[in-house]
């Protein structure tokens, strides 16, 4: 620490400094560079655990703080009036100093002797009651101030350019709250209630959300986090009744936890049946929400349509019961400081949040999603005041319908229909406030504790790594991230989803007016990752979904795999098609994509190009579009008589690709799997199925093959239809999806390198 000045006189400045960020010594860090690494290692190290033991930032700072509008000013002396603690009352005022009033009196006697507080003295409860009510009043007077800075900001949609400093937002106080931080509420249509009314929740036994959130440094949470970071799980399996077989990795010796007898916040308990339709969970929906309320990393690769509507709700349902609980714990952790402040003593290290306000990021590919998901959590929110309802249906719900487009919906497949059922727009992002007995939609993300958005909604406002516009500081502090529909989101751009894991719980590059007295310990000490969840939902499992799971899933409580046995994609077919698999043989991942490229154009096209002459009427699936790009470059050089449909292609150009094809103006058509996911083309005339690579999705392949049965209106007999498929053996999780899980490993590993399905 620098020398203490030779005055112990304080500028006006340096007074401003120590109303706004509580700190003992304000003359400690002048002179220092403004980092905020070097900010959060002085908060880390930091000898006394005091209320003020936080750190101011430095002088540079704070002229650039200085020169704010009136707005901003207005918003930064509501957060330095929550910080210190509500105003006193006239009865209060006669009786107690002013904090600050001591807190200088002691610097001018000694600048850089640390002040030592007594332990805090409980007041009694007629001015403890007085207390919060005046200070819930300030809070929420203040919050009106703001709510119309939260449009201007970035993020949110329909937003401008996210200001420079966001403050941390403190939330109200609740009335008659008392010390305990294991009780909670009851909640009705009325409000909060007290008396014999109040409902006090078991956290002792079954907190998983106090235990994993815990700042207390013990022996056994190191070797959690050493465990994680050198993959050293116990594998358990799991043979669940409801989601299935499952593989459990395990930390230390928790193995299968005691579900919590009472998980849920119990404001959210009606809201929760109403929006069930039922008391209580389904059996799929309890066997769900218990692995996710263990706090362990999840895996759900069996999602379908018809457990679509519970499987939202659970993970609606659980995002909501963090939030409201984290919440919960802050304002009584405002309670307390509001009380020691009261009485000029000593709140102790209270430490209840992150950099950043935002909690919980769900990730979806389209609005339709995103709908469904922001009416559950207003509907499990039940606030009596929630803005831009309107706003919300104009711009996500499903909007007028298209009779010609319904027409043509209606000859799509069952899952077509309800994938791109509403507003499949893919390019969104939403925070959403909860504000006491109020939520707010399109807030901006720094006053947010839930952001929904897509992965390219989301990479608008991040910016790209090497961009100059990179803003991410907004997810350093997020505790729990959903990614649902996996599946879907591979048939967009898997490289937004990396990015925003990589832009994950990093230091933040500005403060954003944080209190670093009150972040948790295991966030200054960059250990967020191993407290975060985080979800995963899917259809079906890919490389890239486990890739996630292997190097972004560090849960210090564990995590989970649920994928199911598959029967394969071969028992759907109704073609009686021969259909052959050959394996080809590759010695290495980083050249399989360049030997299954070379065999294709030096022994298989070649005979598709003698068999031409005879009959034209060939497929090529190709699930991959930079392989698409590879063999389309490669057969126009070559000259071939083809043509390319890719979800690129406009519908004239499929049209016509189509009706040549049907024709036999075409030697043969290459179909890329994106192209059938956005569109689901009816190709007719298929006498000769080619996969140069297995499709993720399994429908596909039964689709296709069927296909060729139901499209040649008896042009071509059954004898004279063929179909062929190339897999390598990291093709597993492809071909286990299409031969079923029994048969995939013979086809892996046998002797043979080709088997024929009759």
């Amino acid at each position: 620490m620098p020398p203490a000045r030779k005055s112990n006189k304080l500028t006006r400045k340096e007074l401003q400094q120590l109303k706004d960020y509580g700190q003992l010594d304000p003359l400690g860090a002048m002179g220092a560079e403004n980092e905020l690494d070097e900010l959060i290692s002085k908060a880390i190290s930091k000898s006394s655990h005091g209320r003020f033991s936080g750190v101011i930032p430095s002088d540079s700072d704070s002229r650039h703080r200085s020169g704010r509008g009136r707005g901003r000013d207005r918003f930064r002396d509501r957060s330095t009036r929550l910080e210190r603690g509500p105003a006193l009352s006239k009865s209060q005022k006669g009786v107690r100093p002013d904090a600050y009033t001591k807190l200088l009196k002691s610097l001018s006697s000694s600048a850089n002797a640390p002040i030592m507080t007594p332990a805090p003295i409980v007041s009694d409860d007629e001015d403890d009651n007085e207390l919060m009510e005046q200070s819930d009043d300030d809070a929420i007077d203040d919050d009106n101030d703001v709510n119309d800075m939260s449009e201007s900001s970035v993020n949110s949609d329909g937003a401008d350019e996210a200001t420079e400093d966001q403050s941390y937002e403190v939330d109200e106080v609740d009335r008659d709250a008392d010390d305990s931080d294991i009780d909670d509420k009851a909640h009705d249509d009325s409000g909060p209630t007290t008396g014999s009314e109040e409902f006090a929740e078991v956290y002792e036994a079954h907190d998983f959300m106090g235990a994993h959130f815990s700042d207390e440094a013990s022996a056994l949470m190191n070797q959690k986090v050493a465990a994680a970071t050198q993959k050293e799980y116990n594998h358990v399996t799991v043979n669940d009744p409801v989601l299935g077989p499952g593989i459990l990795y395990d930390i230390g010796d928790g193995g299968l936890k005691e579900e919590n007898p009472r998980p849920l916040k119990q404001r959210l308990v009606k809201p929760f049946n109403k929006l069930n339709n039922r008391d209580g969970f389904t059996d799929f929906q309890r066997g769900l929400f218990n692995w996710m309320d263990q706090y362990r990393d999840v895996v759900y690769a069996n999602r379908s349509f018809e457990r679509d509507d519970d499987i939202t709700t659970v993970y609606t349902l659980h995002a909501m019961n963090h939030v409201m609980k984290a919440r919960e714990r802050e304002r009584k952790n405002n309670v307390k400081l509001s009380k020691a402040h009261a009485s000029g003593t000593d709140a102790g290290e209270l430490r209840d949040r992150g950099f950043t306000r935002p909690r919980v990021l769900i990730l979806t590919p389209f609005r339709n999603t995103a709908y469904k998901i922001v009416k559950k959590i207003l509907k499990l929110a039940s606030s009596d005041e929630v803005s831009n309802t309107a706003r919300i249906d104009k711009e996500y719900g499903p909007g007028e319908e298209d009779d010609s487009e319904n027409k043509t919906y209606a000859r799509k497949p069952v899952d077509f229909q309800q994938t791109f059922a509403g507003n499949i727009d893919d390019s969104f992002r939403i925070g959403m406030k909860f504000h006491f007995n109020s939520v707010k939609p399109y807030a901006d993300f720094y006053r947010a504790d839930i952001i929904v958005a897509s992965p390219i909604g989301l990479r608008m406002t991040t910016g790209s790594e090497r961009g100059d516009r990179k803003d991410f500081d907004f997810l350093s502090s997020i505790e729990m991230v959903i990614v649902d529909q996996c599946d879907v989101l591979l048939m967009q751009n898997w490289d937004h989803v990396l990015q925003i894991f990589n832009c994950m719980n990093r230091t933040p590059k500005k403060d954003h007016g944080c209190d670093f007295s009150r972040v948790h310990n295991w966030l200054l000490e960059g250990m967020a990752e191993y407290r975060r969840q985080t979800i995963l939902i899917s259809e079906y499992m890919t490389p890239e979904i486990q890739a996630i799971f292997n190097n972004n899933c560090r849960s210090i409580e564990g995590k989970v795999r649920f994928k199911p046995v598959m029967q394969g994609a071969v028992t759907d077919v109704v073609a009686q098609v021969p259909q052959v698999f050959k394996r080809l043989n590759v010695k290495r991942l980083a050249t399989a994509a360049d030997d299954r490229f070379v065999h294709f154009t030096e022994n298989m096209l070649p005979e598709l190009e003698k068999s031409a002459a005879k009959d034209k009427h060939t497929l090529i699936f190709v699930s991959s579009y930079f392989d698409f790009v590879r063999i389309r470059n490669h057969c126009r050089d070559r000259g071939f008589s083809f043509a390319a449909i890719s979800e690129y292609s406009t519908r004239t150009e499929a049209m016509h690709a189509r009706m040549d094809f049907y024709k036999g103006d075409l030697q043969f058509i290459i179909y890329s799997e994106r192209a059938h996911f956005y569109h689901r083309y009816p190709i007719k005339g298929i006498h000769h199925m080619l996969f140069y690579s297995l499709p993720d999705h399994p429908l596909y392949y039964s689709e296709l093959v069927s296909l060729m049965l139901t499209s040649n209106d008896e042009t071509a007999s059954s004898a004279q239809l063929t179909c062929t498929a190339i897999y390598t053996k990291y093709d597993q999780l492809k071909l286990e999806r299409i031969v079923g899980t029994s048969l995939a490993p013979q086809l892996l590993t046998g002797e043979r390198s080709q088997f024929t399905f009759a």
